[in-house]
């Protein structure tokens, strides 16, 4: 079993990326190499290449941003995928049961009992997703939380920026268009959700999400009030539906607002609205703990 390792070396954890995976899949006997990012876009490159090149798993080891560029790359190719959780947010692993440590998540690879679940991946345009298209007060706080804050701080460095972009909530009037079928609605923020978890204390956004569904969730949330926002955020973090928003579902979604707002893409920059997002059901097969029959 040949398996390439995507490395993006300044994810969030530190910690000694190859000597955790020489002594668990080299101990295990498979044969494994790496790739190593410097810059958006080697990931893909790197997994696509390794595709190409037959091997039988590709993983993604770094955060979210990782994780989504191996995962756009393997789409239209029978090459499934492993996740080794190693930045700030590790959302898509929470969603799939996969351990947030890297040596659990590497032992399961290397015991090679795992299953292989089918996950949808998003669409915008030209770019591919796994989590979730965001405007409004996330897409404000994403943006502020840098790299330097989130390697001091960690998850909290989200936290620290959540309270910045509440001095000035980017509050709008959504536009949504959900496989034909209009809605409107003020809000904080807009959310096309294709994963629930947040990546943040395994906090998600609705139970209902499913990232083998085949759908896109639309999620505003409605309200600006800051004890009702932490009312949502107690809801998330208790495994309830978050209070003071509205949720639609479907294949297709278009989001217009006003004003114009930025549109971040898995956390990269999506343009601004209005966005156009579908779906390519079970378009990727990752590696997940396997579960009894």
């Amino acid at each position: 079993m040949r398996i390439k390792i995507v490395i993006n070396p300044a994810a969030g954890q530190p910690q000694p990326v190859l000597s955790i995976l020489n002594d668990t899949l080299g101990e295990a006997g498979l044969e494994w190499d790496v790739a190593v990012t410097h810059t958006s876009g080697d990931g893909f490159a790197a997994a696509r290449q390794a595709a190409d090149e037959g091997y039988d798993l590709v993983c993604a080891y770094g955060g979210d941003g990782t994780v989504a560029e191996v995962a756009a790359a393997l789409v239209g190719s029978s090459t499934p995928m492993g996740v080794l959780p190693g930045g700030t947010g590790n959302a898509l692993a929470d969603d799939l049961g996969i351990p947030d440590d890297l040596e659990a998540a590497a032992a399961l690879i290397a015991s090679q009992a795992y299953d292989l679940r089918s996950v949808d991946v998003g669409r915008v345009g030209d770019t591919l997703f796994v989590l979730r298209v965001t405007m409004g007060f996330e897409t404000s706080m994403v943006e502020d939380a840098t790299r330097e804050l989130k390697g001091k701080y960690g998850w909290l460095a989200y936290a620290f920026a959540g309270l910045k972009a509440l001095t000035d909530p980017p509050n709008a009037m959504y536009r949504v268009e959900v496989d034909g079928e209009s809605h409107e609605a003020e809000g904080l923020a807009c959310i096309v959700a294709n994963s629930a978890s947040t990546g943040v204390m395994g906090m998600k956004l609705s139970d209902e999400v499913d990232v083998s569904d085949g759908q896109l969730d639309v999620i505003i949330a409605e309200s600006t009030n800051l004890a009702t926002l932490a009312g949502s955020a107690a809801d998330a973090a208790g495994g309830s539906e978050p209070r003071s928003f509205c949720r639609w579902r479907g294949t297709t979604i278009k989001v217009e607002s006003t004003p114009a707002q930025s549109v971040l893409v898995d956390g990269e920059d999506g343009g601004e609205t209005p966005v156009v997002v579908s779906i390519l059901p079970g378009a990727i097969k990752i590696a997940v703990p396997r579960t009894d029959a």
